[in-house]
């Protein structure tokens, strides 16, 4: 990821977190003793926090570092600057949530001993729904009249669905 762009990236997060809690910059130095002068210089992405001046933002706004570093979990897919770095993030989201993981194999698929191991039991039939759905909305897309609002209705729809699953324990 570029230097600059992630500092950029952080500095406006931080920003937009201060001003939600109608915070000013003297509010979040009287929060964290760190300068006003370095909190312009993070918001403004000229410098980035330490980690533990990110940690004392983080706790001052009451959210988290990763939060702050990386945004939801839509900024951090779609708000990176390449294919590739959304690709690895998706993934990232689905390991450190438990849907994937690595198994030991014996088997040959050239990868050693590590394989890919996908633990969708619970979501099976939403995720099948998801995959017909955007490979239907991806066939059709020049017949919605809102092709993203579409879109965003079945990522909700099914996201819906995969929730109840987990509330339920199923």
């Amino acid at each position: 990821m570029d230097d600059k762009w992630r500092k950029e990236a952080l500095g406006k997060r931080i920003r937009a977190a201060r001003e939600a809690l109608n915070m000013s910059q003297k509010d979040l130095y009287d929060k964290t003793k760190i300068k006003d002068s370095m909190i312009s210089d993070f918001e403004r992405g000229v410098r980035e926090p330490s980690t533990a001046n990110l940690a004392k933002i983080a706790h001052a706004l009451d959210t988290t570092m990763d939060k702050l570093y990386f945004g939801d979990e839509s900024n951090i897919i779609e708000s990176t600057p390449d294919r590739g770095m959304q690709i690895v993030n998706c993934f990232t989201i689905l390991f450190l949530s438990g849907a994937i993981s690595t198994v030991e194999d014996e088997s040959e698929y050239g990868m050693g001993n590590v394989q890919p191991h996908i633990n969708l039991w619970k979501d099976a039939w939403a995720v099948k729904r998801l995959l017909g759905n955007l490979d239907e909305y991806k066939r059709n897309i020049l017949t919605y009249p809102d092709p993203r609002s579409y879109l965003e209705q079945i990522k909700k729809s099914v996201a819906n669905e995969i929730n109840k699953n987990h509330k339920k324990g199923k």
